[in-house]
């Protein structure tokens, strides 16, 4: 990974998962106008927060999530 994702990938990611700009923009920490500028192509998204959106959504291809089973949930 080493370039920023183009503006059909940043939507259609977005679109993948139902999320609002805006809940999207929050889980990287940008306003909702920053969001709009990316998905337009208006800005480029920085690649370290492509890859941050990439890990919260469980899909970055070098860092997975290591999910320890709810102790609260019997079997």
């Amino acid at each position: 990974m080493n370039e920023s994702p183009s503006p059909n990938q940043i939507y259609e990611l977005r679109q993948k998962f139902g999320w609002t700009q805006s809940e999207a923009a929050a889980l990287v920490w940008v306003t909702l106008r920053g969001w709009q500028w990316w998905e337009s192509g208006k800005r480029k998204m920085p690649i370290g927060l492509w890859e941050l959106l990439l890990i919260k959504a469980d899909l970055h291809p070098n860092f997975k999530w290591n999910r320890r089973p709810n102790p609260d949930k019997t079997a």
